[in-house]
Order: C-alpha cells, then sequence, then structure tokens
C-alpha cells in the first residue's frame, strides 16, 4: 500500500507575522541602477531604429517595470542614478528612459515633466 503524501511538517503560512513589504527606492536603485545604466548606454550609442535597440528598450522598460513596484519615488531615483552617471549625457539617458517608460504606472505623463 501507497502512504499519501503529508504536508502537514509545514509551516501555515496564516501563523507568519513577517509582512511583506515593497523596495524602498533606496534598494531599488542598488538592484536596477547599475543594470538600467548599462542597457541606456548602449541604446544611446546607437540609431533609434533597428530590431537590436528595440529589445534594449524593451530590456529598459521591464527595468521600468521593476523599479514601478516601489513607486513613482524608487523610478525616480533609478533615473538619477542613471544621470548622475554622466552629467555630459544626462539629457540624453533620461529622454531614452522617458520613451522606454512612456505610460508605466507612475511614471511621468509627458516625456521630460515630472
Amino acid at each position: 500500500m501507497i502512504r499519501p503524501r503529508t504536508t502537514g511538517h509545514l509551516a501555515d503560512p496564516s501563523n507568519q507575522s513577517e509582512a511583506i513589504e515593497e523596495p524602498s527606492s533606496l534598494e531599488a536603485v542598488s538592484s536596477i541602477g547599475p543594470s538600467l545604466l548599462a542597457l541606456v548606454v548602449v541604446v544611446e550609442g546607437q540609431s533609434s531604429a533597428g530590431p537590436a535597440v528595440k529589445a534594449y528598450q524593451a530590456a529598459i522598460r521591464r527595468k521600468g517595470e521593476e523599479a514601478a513596484a516601489g513607486g513613482r519615488e524608487a523610478m525616480e531615483a533609478a533615473l538619477r542614478f542613471v544621470m548622475d552617471a554622466d552629467a555630459a549625457h544626462a539629457q540624453r539617458r533620461e529622454r531614452v528612459i522617458d520613451k522606454a517608460w512612456a505610460g508605466l504606472n507612475g511614471w511621468r505623463s509627458e516625456a521630460g515633466q515630472p
């Protein structure tokens, strides 16, 4: 006879007292900022057309979706991280991110407008 598997030894999830917290803007920047910066650097050096640039823009948008989990403050902090990395390219990098993040919940309604 085969014994049924039991899960009685597992902890009851209703007894867990720890609440799941959203990441702070600092945590979002430390986890998203460096990879977002790398993606933006590649895109800013390319022409605006082509499948490779579109793939990078999609990846930048996914990073924006990750940052959006931390709210608008986390998104702005990630943008500042990318812009502060090189002041000479800050405006171009902001345009790249604005284009990729357009329409994301919590992001700017118009490109360049806080």
